[in-house]
């Protein structure tokens, strides 16, 4: 690659980590010949910002010995391979925290990356040192608060105000209500929320005014209710991966190898680095890799594995309703991405993706041990990768009626009104008409939620959400 332009103060190389991939590093020496400060971007980190150069995020991450970790991520859109660790673009451990050496973290930065002329905005943690010192190596670009520190910090000065557990809940509860759905009413109502039940001696710390601040919300509200769960996760899951082996209290040589090591291992695109980027799983011994990653015959296998992902999503689309299509073909999207440890057994398949390892009745493939298909009945992303193992399509026995199309929603309607009839021919007490109210009540409302479209249900629900709560509250969240 092309030689660096001259960095006042920084030495400048190139660690190859393989064969035809750069890393590039800059670092500074102390007095007795040790690393005192260093910046890492392995070449594909600098792809990623080269493709995704308009939000950038700033972390910092502190540790006992007073050193200080810097992590960059692109917060606008990022590659769909190599989860959350593929936001990563650099790493900076500055010698000290002055204005003046973060000031040249930044110039390296600059100087590994063209792009960040593109650049357009930085969001940052509120406590982020020297703030001016980034505003000026990005004249171009506006600083803003990250929503994601933001409402990190909000969470622990909640749980440091003692205060009663139901209201605790609350606010903690509405808190996760706007991270997800960052509406201007979930924002208002998170303010009204902190206004009437904090005592008012410990509200300027809180900065409750940040809520009403449309520009710091205007990125994140952008994103849909699933996008932001993803953005969150991501950004909560590599700050705290890269912050313990930070912390592991190594030499400065030694921290930043086992910072790009765990990086790389992360987002490597073989089967066995993505199988160690993961906790291990008590019955990992018993797995076995998928045979689609298997050698031999690749292309055709490929092939094929691509014409039954999308014989699977047409299953999704033909019999589901549209929200459950969309939910289920998001599943899908997982195990596209991610690989799939698959072990057998005399009558189940024992599913692992990435982390997550769950047990798929074979019978009928429509049971799964994991949260998604237990809560909403619907094949989750464990029965998908079976289906895409035995190269097989969704089947309407395999989903609950009521979110099946036609006849079968038909049917499930046909159920609810027998149940209605039971009612009725019941013998009259006090309870009846009560009980009657609320058969109707559920059935409309399951109604109106099923069989709409993904935007109309999003709506449908956030509304439902509210009423419940502001009916039955107001300190008391209802279970939908």
């Amino acid at each position: 690659s092309a030689p660096l332009p001259p960095l006042a103060g920084l030495a400048m190389a190139q660690a190859p980590p393989g064969p035809s991939l750069r890393s590039l590093v800059a670092y500074e020496l102390g007095a007795s010949g040790s690393m005192a400060s260093v910046s890492f971007q392995s070449a594909a980190m600098g792809g990623v910002f080269a493709r995704f150069p308009r939000v950038l995020l700033v972390h910092r991450a502190g540790e006992p010995a007073g050193r200080a970790l810097y992590i960059f991520l692109v917060a606008g859109p990022a590659p769909a391979e190599g989860g959350g660790m593929a936001r990563v673009v650099h790493l900076a451990i500055p010698r000290g925290e002055s204005a003046g050496s973060l000031a040249r973290m930044y110039g390296a930065f600059r100087a590994f990356n063209p792009a960040c002329a593109q650049t357009q905005l930085l969001l940052v943690d509120p406590d982020l040192p020297q703030r001016p010192a980034l505003a000026q190596a990005f004249p171009a670009a506006e600083v803003q608060l990250s929503v994601f520190h933001l409402c990190k910090r909000l969470q622990v000065q909640i749980q440091q105000l003692t205060l009663e557990g139901y209201v605790e809940r609350l606010i903690l509860a509405t808190l996760s209500d706007t991270m997800y759905a960052a509406t201007e009413s979930n924002r208002r109502k998170m303010h009204a929320l902190l206004r009437d039940l904090v005592t008012p001696d410990l509200l300027p710390q809180l900065h409750i005014d940040w809520l009403l601040n449309d520009g710091i919300w205007a990125t994140h509200r952008e994103r849909t209710w699933g996008e932001s769960i993803y953005y969150l996760r991501d950004l909560e899951m590599v700050t705290q991966e890269l912050s313990e082996v930070f912390r592991a209290g190594l030499s400065l040589e030694s921290c930043i190898t086992s910072l790009a090591q765990h990086y790389q291992k992360c987002v490597s695109k073989s089967p066995p680095d993505a199988a160690m980027c993961s906790a291990p799983h008590p019955h990992h011994h018993a797995a076995q890799v998928a045979p689609q990653s298997l050698p031999a015959s690749e292309g055709d296998s490929d092939e094929i594995d691509r014409r039954t992902e999308e014989c699977i999503k047409q299953s999704l689309r033909d019999i589901c309703t549209e929200p459950a299509a969309w939910l289920c073909l998001s599943e899908l999207a997982v195990v596209q991405k991610s690989v799939q440890l698959i072990g057998t057994g005399e009558d189940a398949l024992s599913i692992q993706v990435l982390e997550d390892a769950h047990t798929v009745d074979l019978k009928g493939l429509s049971r799964c041990t994991c949260h998604f298909n237990q809560v909403f009945q619907l094949p989750c992303r464990h029965i998908l990768a079976a289906l895409n193992l035995d190269r097989k399509t969704l089947q309407p026995e395999m989903l609950s009626r009521q979110w099946q199309k036609g006849s079968g929603a038909r049917q499930a309607r046909r159920d609810s009104a027998d149940g209605l009839l039971e009612i009725l021919k019941s013998s009259w007490n006090e309870s009846l008409d009560k009980s009657l109210l609320v058969s109707f009540l559920t059935e409309e409302i399951s109604r109106l939620l099923t069989h709409c479209s993904r935007e109309e249900f999003e709506r449908r629900y956030r509304t439902l959400r509210e009423l419940a709560d502001s009916w039955i509250g107001p300190y008391i969240k209802v279970k939908l």
